[in-house]
């Protein structure tokens, strides 16, 4: 959770609790003062299981070194015809290499663009098998959900992927071990333009491009609704990325760069 939500859910649990008290002073002061603090101690718990950069759960990449203008393009919740079909076509005709994180079960419906993914350079990971918040999931379905969605993948591309990103970015504390256990490095990320509210493409590329810092890694989705809008924003915000200086890199590469 950065500073600013931080700060935001300790005023709301705190105001909460305040019209709790002033509702009847008399009978739930401790009550609400009691609540307060559950909420606080609750929130503290769940923090490092939605906060993208937070490692105390598990280490996770999220960004790379801010020392190069790199960044990493990655895209969630495919393949999904035809947007994954045009988002693969604009990183050819640009030369842009990117990381696609797959659903097993739309892998298995659409091998033929999982394969061509991996013919064209780019990295493929896994994003489970159906999409669960594994955030409320039991250590066994979480379990399962990680290896159903790395066999899905194995079948197709002839070996593990080495790479994963759990949906919603949420994870338990055991996610994270458990995806390690099984050969893969959990990657979230640093700059999300938010592309599933569907703001257009001018106003998707520009949230991209002006939050832009080095070593980020990019969210962006080929899948889960239409997705043409990212594809357009795609053909804005690379061309607009470059004239800032920077340079696109495999998840992989950026990966090996914040190894010391």
């Amino acid at each position: 959770m950065h500073e600013e939500y931080r700060q935001a859910y300790v005023l709301g649990t705190g105001l909460l609790a305040l019209g709790l008290w002033a509702a009847d002073p008399q009978g739930r002061a401790g009550l609400g003062l009691g609540a307060w603090i559950l909420a606080l101690a609750l929130g503290a718990l769940l923090e490092p299981c939605v906060d993208v950069a937070s490692q105390r759960y598990g280490r996770v990449l999220s960004r790379g070194p801010a020392d190069r203008s790199v960044l990493a393009l990655t895209f969630d919740d495919g393949p999904a015809p035809p947007h994954t079909d045009r988002i693969l076509e604009v990183l050819a005709r640009e030369k842009v290499p990117a990381a696609f994180f797959c659903l097993g079960r739309d892998a298995a419906r659409h091998p033929e663009l999982v394969r061509r993914m991996q013919r064209e350079g780019h990295l493929v990971g896994s994003h489970t098998q159906n999409h669960a918040n594994l955030l409320f999931c039991l250590p066994g379905r979480s379990r399962r959900e990680i290896l159903e969605g790395q066999a899905s993948m194995a079948r197709i591309l002839g070996q593990e992927p080495r790479w994963f990103r759990p949906p919603f970015g949420m994870r338990t504390p055991w996610t994270v071990r458990q995806a390690r256990d099984l050969g893969m490095t959990t990657a979230l990320w640093s700059n999300c333009p938010r592309d599933w509210q569907l703001p257009g493409a001018e106003v998707l590329a520009r949230r991209v491009v002006d939050r832009a810092r080095p070593g980020d890694v990019v969210l962006l989705h080929d899948g889960g609704g239409d997705r043409s809008q990212t594809v357009q924003a795609l053909e804005i915000l690379i061309p607009e990325l470059r004239r800032k200086g920077f340079e696109f890199v495999r998840l992989d590469a950026l990966a090996d760069e914040s190894r010391p």
